[in-house]
């Protein structure tokens, strides 16, 4: 029997093997003791009444944590014993909301643009999303995959979602057909995905999402996960043979399989007033996630999770001083790093706070800091991308990170390039400012075709 044959959400008892934990959403923190919980946000869409229950179990059972964001549009809960977790769970159910799939062998949250729906002009992928998700759940085998599997949806050709870095994503085109990138993931040694169709129709998206799977199942690496992406099955078939084994799946997938046809209309109407808060480290306190609940819920304001730490406000929301001071803040995105994960090298957390204290005003550029190699923080597609390292300097191990610079986001294909291989962590926000301030001097050049063309000059001011 495999771990996903006994998981129930939520548990009546602790889990008492690492396949479970994983499937239910929690991790060991490295503070002994303590766990966190992962809690799917389907979408990034969330409702004022659940946010509230989310920060209120907070405050209940892991006092002075803050609430958490990820860059995959989900929620953490920090701090929490191993016995509190039964009735955390089960309060997360009672909100609507569930932590099965939140981490594990199997999908996990299906993201999509923050505007989803919202955007007039844009595609509405909303029940794309949800029958993507209620589809995959129908397979046996989906909560014993080799290793995750994501997938994303973008509204727009704007690719907001980071198709690139996904099992699976979805562009929509504004002909109403959709764009399939395949294969993409990060982790210590990324690699981006490669376009395999493209003039895709509604009725074809649910059977190239549910080929996707069953190659992964059939062909991913059950022996060593450092390998267990769809990506490295793509790796060791090559290309070519991969759009084989692929196409082939996806045609008898269209021909024997039934899936529903999901409506993805274009949005009309009036565009709503957008306002976008940035949580430094990822945090909120409880008090004010119940304060930005409540502003919410009596203005009748959507909200939207990102993918750099931010929330998207949509509609006339009144805040206050504090959450007002989130709005238009610099994007820099962190990892728990050595301050929570049992799995960080560095002060992920601790590099970010320096950064954010020496970037110049109005610096736009997405700055992502991972404590360890298995790039949670999308450091190796960042603008500016730092990933934890150790590294014996003058005798002394010192806690460094090696930087890259100029990716594309996970909006295309373009992997971040190497500008220095260990900056000690004393140095990073200064480094990082100086960057800043060198691409300031430009004229609207995007900033990977400025690193690109600077490079050489970049590694030598660096040092």
């Amino acid at each position: 029997m495999s771990d996903a044959d006994h998981v129930k959400f939520p548990c009546t008892s602790y889990p008492d093997n690492a396949g479970a934990l994983r499937l239910l959403g929690l991790y060991d923190m490295c503070i002994e003791g303590l766990v966190l919980q992962r809690i799917k946000v389907h979408a990034g869409r969330i409702t004022a009444a659940q946010l509230r229950a989310c920060a209120e179990l907070a405050t209940t059972f892991s006092p002075g944590y803050p609430v958490h964001l990820t860059t995959r549009q989900d929620l953490e809960l920090h701090g929490l014993t191993p016995d509190d977790v039964p009735a955390v769970q089960k309060a997360i159910g009672a909100a609507g909301l569930t932590t099965l799939g939140a981490a594990g062998d199997t999908p996990r949250n299906v993201t999509v643009c923050p505007g989803c729906g919202l955007c007039p002009g844009k595609t509405d992928v909303s029940e794309l999303a949800d029958l993507i998700a209620e589809s995959a759940l129908t397979l046996p085998w989906i909560r014993n995959l080799p290793r995750k599997f994501k997938i994303s949806i973008s509204g727009c050709e704007n690719a907001t979602a980071r198709p690139w870095i996904n099992g699976v994503g979805l562009i929509a085109c504004s002909d109403g057909t959709f764009r399939a990138i395949i294969g993409g993931s990060l982790g210590a040694r990324p690699g981006t995905g490669i376009e395999l169709y493209a003039g895709l129709k509604p009725d074809e998206l649910i059977p190239l999402v549910i080929a996707a799977l069953r190659l992964f199942n059939v062909e991913g690496n059950r022996e060593n996960r450092n390998r267990a992406r769809l990506r490295h099955v793509r790796e060791r078939v090559g290309d070519e043979e991969f759009r084989e084994l692929f196409d082939a799946l996806f045609q008898k997938e269209k021909a024997e399989g039934e899936w529903p046809v999901p409506n993805t209309p274009r949005v009309s109407g009036e565009p709503l007033k957008e306002t976008r808060l940035r949580l430094p480290l990822g945090d909120i306190s409880t008090d004010l996630a119940i304060e930005l609940a409540d502003a919410a819920e009596a203005s009748g304001t959507t909200i939207r999770f990102g993918f750099e730490h931010d929330v998207f406000l949509y509609g006339d929301i009144e805040l206050g001083a504090e959450l007002q001071a989130l709005v238009g803040g610099p994007s820099v995105v962190s990892c728990p790093g050595s301050t929570w994960c049992e799995k960080g090298i560095a002060s992920s957390r601790d590099a970010a706070t320096a950064i954010r204290e020496k970037l110049p005003a109005g610096c736009d550029l997405r700055i992502c800091l991972s404590g360890c190699p298995n790039n949670c923080a999308h450091a190796a597609v960042a603008d500016i991308g730092l990933t934890g390292r150790m590294k014996t300097i003058d005798g002394t191990k010192t806690e460094c990170f090696r930087m890259v610079a100029g990716g594309d986001k996970g909006r295309g294909p373009a992997l971040a390039e190497e500008l220095h291989a260990a900056i000690p962590a004393s140095r990073i926000g200064d480094v990082v400012a100086l960057l800043a301030a060198e691409y300031a001097g430009t004229e609207g050049e995007p900033f990977g075709e400025f690193v690109r063309r600077e490079k050489a000059r970049l590694v030598d001011l660096i040092g």
